[in-house]
């Protein structure tokens, strides 16, 4: 699908590139799906072809809810996507299509920005009123 026809037209709220391909990125969207009914999603996956000058659009929202979403970031070693929220962070298995906590003891409050350091198998997620919190990646 084409942009104009799955944007849901709110409020970009993260961009995470894949740095395998600077063609392809996550982008999450705050707001709720209720007020773009029929442009509805929270997490996009974007694969853009520079030829053609279009983008392809997937939704990977899937059952995830209609909840605004903060922030949007890859694993790009195990291939799993993490999304933060006002009721903290989710983990999409590389390869599946079901939305869960991203592990146990994590905030549940809102989690405004996510940071992945790679070399260190490390996720940091940045809350409003209770700091950083940090998760051990597989």
């Amino acid at each position: 699908m084409t942009w104009a026809t799955i944007d849901p037209g709110r409020f970009v709220s993260g961009v995470h590139v894949d740095p395998a391909n600077p063609n392809r990125a996550w982008v999450s969207y705050s707001g709720f799906n209720a007020t773009t009914p029929t442009t509805p999603g929270h997490v996009f996956e974007v694969t853009y072809n520079p030829v053609t000058g279009t983008a392809t659009w997937v939704d990977r929202s899937y059952d995830m809810g209609d909840m605004p979403i903060t922030d949007v970031v890859l694993d790009d070693v195990t291939g799993d996507l993490y999304a933060s929220s006002d009721f903290g962070v989710f983990r999409l298995l590389s390869g599946a299509s079901a939305w869960v906590v991203a592990a146990p003891g994590m905030p549940k409050v809102e989690v405004a920005g996510l940071t992945i350091v790679p070399g260190e198998r490390k996720l940091f997620a940045a809350t409003h009123g209770l700091g950083a919190w940090l998760l051990n990646l597989p």
